[in-house]
């Protein structure tokens, strides 16, 4: 077959032949039609072609880092995520630290049970004598541990699935979807409770399966994510030089679909606390002497009218926590929304 087939562009270079000259670089071959197409000639990779290059992937990291300096600034500078983030890192430092600022959270003491808050039981003590505000204290310790955790694996499993679901598209993703359809119909403290029925009580079991049950949602958020960006240039750019599917979704997709991934992981870690805390107020998380928020609540609500500060302290410290995360869950999303 001629080399030199005319087009309405000029003659069309045969490719086969361009892949043995350029190395079989794909990209290359496509640049050099485009070449031919707009009767230009493209410059092989030489000194100043490289060094361009070596400018460009500068000034793209370069353009990174002042972008991420200013999500953080604009963060910095919004009230909402900035109170939601002091009362979160309030928590967590009670949670390392509480054990060396207040008594034991399990020291009981028979003589002054359901004594009302007083200066040296700043919200008084439960029906064993023990103090509420050390137990609340260190209540956040075990909602901190098994919330994010679930969250981290909802993400992982849920990105993957998402991922694939999104780029594959087709078959694939037509059976993921309805397979996700399924699991989001089901109520997800009734499934919760089920599975913790079946394969016993412990923190580890709880983190799986708050965590297998907040899969769905994110898949389904990674996957309108993956769709969004599957069809642009950087991906295009990709495939034509060759790389596997894997490389494309973690490598290319994956960054550029961080922000709404990060913003529905502070959402599931919001449900995560919530849920945590009913289980173990249905009798289906930690077991006493634990401080848990969501034990202590259900075990001492039998004297919410006598004594109420056993249940509100602890009510109002899981609601405060909850009501943080969603704060910097909105202040995440004005502030990448901009």
């Amino acid at each position: 077959m001629p080399d030199d087939r005319p087009t309405p562009f000029g003659p069309d270079p045969d490719l086969r032949e361009e892949s043995m000259q350029l190395g079989a670089d794909p990209e290359m071959i496509e640049l050099r039609a485009d070449a031919a197409s707009e009767g230009r000639d493209l410059e092989l990779p030489g000194g100043d072609h490289k060094s361009k290059a070596l400018e460009a992937d500068a000034a793209a990291t370069a353009e990174q880092k002042r972008q991420r300096r200013y999500l953080v600034k604009a963060l910095l500078r919004s009230p909402t995520f900035m109170v939601g983030l002091i009362i979160v890192l309030f928590w967590v430092f009670m949670a390392l630290f509480s054990a060396f600022i207040t008594q034991s959270p399990t020291l009981t003491d028979p003589n002054i049970s359901l004594a009302a808050p007083s200066a040296s039981h700043w919200f008084g003590t439960d029906d064993l004598g023990r103090d509420v505000f050390a137990r609340t204290m260190a209540g956040a310790r075990t909602v901190l541990i098994i919330a994010p955790l679930a969250t981290l694996l909802a993400l992982l499993w849920g990105g993957i699935i998402g991922l694939i679901a999104g780029f594959w598209r087709g078959i694939t993703d037509e059976i993921i979807m309805r397979l996700i359809d399924v699991l989001l119909a089901l109520p997800i403290i009734i499934t919760s409770i089920l599975i913790l029925s079946l394969l016993g009580k412990g923190t580890a079991i709880i983190i799986v399966a708050i965590g297998a049950l907040f899969t769905p949602v994110v898949s389904r958020t990674v996957r309108a994510a993956v769709i969004g960006e599957r069809e642009r240039e950087y991906v295009m750019a990709a495939r034509l030089r060759g790389e596997r599917s894997a490389f494309v979704m973690v490598r290319e997709i994956l960054p550029n679909i961080t922000q709404p991934i990060i913003v529905e992981g502070t959402i599931r870690l919001g449900y995560a606390v919530f849920t945590a805390a009913t289980l173990s107020f249905l009798g289906f998380g930690l077991a006493p002497p634990s401080p848990d928020w969501g034990l202590t609540i259900s075990v001492e609500r039998v004297f919410l009218q006598i004594a109420p500060w056993t249940v509100l302290f602890p009510a109002a410290a899981l609601a405060s926590l909850v009501v943080a995360v969603n704060l910097i869950t909105d202040g995440l999303g004005r502030t990448f929304s901009k």
